[in-house]
This record gives C-alpha cells, sequence and structure tokens, in this order.
C-alpha cells in the first residue's frame, strides 16, 4: 500500500448503491412490479453509471411511495433518507472508475452535507405525518424540533465571516 492510508476499492460505492436500492425496494415499494423494476433499475445504475439510470430509479421509488394504500407511513421517513443516500452514491460513482481506490476521508465533507439536510428534512417529515394522522399538538411539537434543527444547521453558516 501506499502512501494514501486507509483505502477502499472504487466498486465498494457501488455495491453500496445496490444494497441500499435493493432495500428500499423492499420496504420502501408496495408489493406488485416495483420491486422488479428497481431492481432492474439498480444493475443498470451500477453498470453504466453515465446513463444516469439511478436518478429514475430515485424517481421511481418516490413515485411508488405515493402509490401506498392508506397514504404516506412511516417508511416514508426510510425512503427519504435512502433516496438521498443513493443520490450522494450515484454521483460519486459517476468520477469514481471501479478499480480506483478511495480514501474515506475524502467523502467526509460529502457526508456533513447529508447529515445536514437529514437533520432538517426527517423532522420535517415526521410533522408532516402527523398532521395527515391529524395529531396536531404532536406535529406543532415536531414541527419546532424541525425549526431548532434548521437553526442549528444553519446559523453556524449564516454567522461565518467570509475571508476578505
Amino acid at each position: 500500500m501506499s502512501g494514501l492510508g486507509v483505502t477502499v476499492p472504487g466498486w465498494a460505492l457501488r455495491a453500496l448503491f445496490v444494497a441500499i436500492a435493493l432495500a428500499l425496494a423492499l420496504i420502501g415499494t408496495p408489493n406488485g412490479p416495483w420491486q422488479a423494476i428497481a431492481a432492474v433499475l439498480a444493475g443498470i445504475s451500477v453498470a453504466v453509471p453515465r446513463w444516469l439510470t439511478a436518478w429514475v430509479l430515485i424517481g421511481a421509488l418516490a413515485f411508488s411511495c405515493l402509490l401506498e394504500p392508506g397514504g404516506p407511513s412511516v417508511r416514508l421517513l426510510a425512503l427519504i433518507a435512502g433516496v438521498h443516500a443513493m443520490h450522494v452514491l450515484a454521483s460519486w460513482a459517476l468520477v469514481t472508475p471501479l478499480v480506483a481506490r478511495l480514501q474515506p476521508a475524502a467523502l467526509l465533507p460529502s457526508l456533513r452535507r447529508y447529515l445536514g439536510v437529514q437533520v432538517v428534512v426527517q423532522p420535517g417529515t415526521v410533522a408532516l405525518l402527523l398532521l395527515a394522522r391529524g395529531s396536531q399538538s404532536l406535529a406543532a411539537i415536531a414541527s419546532g424540533a424541525a425549526v431548532v434543527a434548521l437553526v442549528a444547521v444553519l446559523a453556524p453558516v449564516l454567522l461565518r465571516r467570509r475571508p476578505d
């Protein structure tokens, strides 16, 4: 090993993408053709990333959620986190050859952005789910938590001094 430190193979990004896609297909889609469609699109997405099929898969998974009987459920939280992770992984796969060695530290800025978005989106989704179920007081608490999370994430960015 060279002086790069800890590295992972480039194909690991695609393997993780497929694992998330198949998990979401099993838990996040209604029964029927959606699971097979997701599996085929996941395979194409990792075989030929430049075809941008990953984003078609993300759209299909999101659309299938709308077909769920009884409206959105708690599975929506996993779907939101999962399709966001798939977007990040597919973006990395576009620029990372299969045979490349990848330093995990190089991915930290993207992972921080991912977590920053999820800290805001997940409580907001909980609030919307509670509102859809008619629980006004719990929705107000969840909405308040979402606002606090938003301020916590944005405050450091907004208060940071710009270099002159």
